[in-house]
């Protein structure tokens, strides 16, 4: 059996080598970003998570917790589009505030119209008698 001298190449590295390798190198970011329908995963940075949930008024960790993947948040907006979010929320089997968050936190929010019972309204005070006042 011949020895590679000094300076040779040696091609041909095992693939259980290479699987050894590679779970040595992986290592377990906090920066991954798990999608909550799909379950699939991807690498973020501290800033960005740290960015979105400053954008919509929570923290990051937050934000993460509701995070979706483009192909998931899609399908959520069809079934939200086709039967409405209590459907959606019934077909994906999390309560109907969830699906809100989902929304909105993945996408513009042109499907979570508020409920107008829920919005605030101040009441308008106007000074009417007092023009009529001085037009008299």
């Amino acid at each position: 059996m011949k020895f590679p001298r000094f300076g040779s190449i040696i091609i041909g590295v095992s693939e259980r080598n290479k699987q050894i390798m590679k779970k040595k190198n992986k290592k377990n970011s906090p920066n991954r970003l798990k999608c909550q329908i799909s379950g699939k995963e991807r690498m973020s940075n501290k800033t960005y998570i740290a960015d979105k949930g400053e954008k919509f008024g929570v923290t990051g960790n937050v934000w993460a917790s509701f995070y979706l993947n483009k192909e998931s948040y899609k399908g959520l907006v069809l079934e939200v589009e086709a039967g409405g979010i209590d459907k959606a929320a019934e077909i994906y089997k999390v309560e109907k505030a969830r699906v809100i968050k989902w929304l909105r936190y993945n996408g513009r929010g042109k499907f979570v119209k508020q409920d107008p019972t829920q919005i605030k309204t101040t009441p308008q005070v106007t000074n009417e008698p007092a023009a009529v006042e001085l037009a008299a």
